[in-house]
């Protein structure tokens, strides 16, 4: 071999490994980014979950509460991409928790102020957001 032929063979080699090198970190920063919006959304969960059932076990007035919390905690867009899995996931185990809630308003109170939360939480909360 001649040197001109090593030397393209030394430079493709390079490259090579300098886009593998490229690649494996934007890799591992995806993953790690997936893995951020995963546990964000865990959390996210987790808290509605907690709250419908502190709702289910309180009166009007804690329902209410629990109901304004789930509404307002961290909408969607803001721990995770708007639109995505996650999003998607979080919004709906949301939409659950307020259905929940309002029903068990309904039976509390003996109301009906529809399917929106506002009117609920407005009649209902012990505080408002601030």
């Amino acid at each position: 071999m001649n040197t001109s032929t090593d030397k393209r063979l030394t430079i493709m080699r390079w490259t090579a490994r300098v886009g593998l090198a490229i690649l494996f970190v934007a890799l591992l920063l995806s993953y790690g980014l997936l893995w951020l919006r995963a546990g964000f959304a865990d959390e996210q969960t987790r808290n509605f979950e907690m709250s419908r059932n502190k709702a289910l076990q309180s009166d009007a007035a804690g329902a209410a509460s629990c109901l304004d919390f789930v509404v307002y905690y961290y909408p969607s867009g803001t721990k995770q991409e708007a639109g995505s899995g996650l999003d998607r996931t979080v919004e709906r185990v949301r939409r659950s928790a307020i259905r929940d809630i309002i029903a068990h308003l309904r039976t509390l109170t003996g109301e009906d102020l529809g399917e929106s939360p506002e009117p609920w939480v407005a009649k209902y909360a012990r505080q408002s957001r601030g």
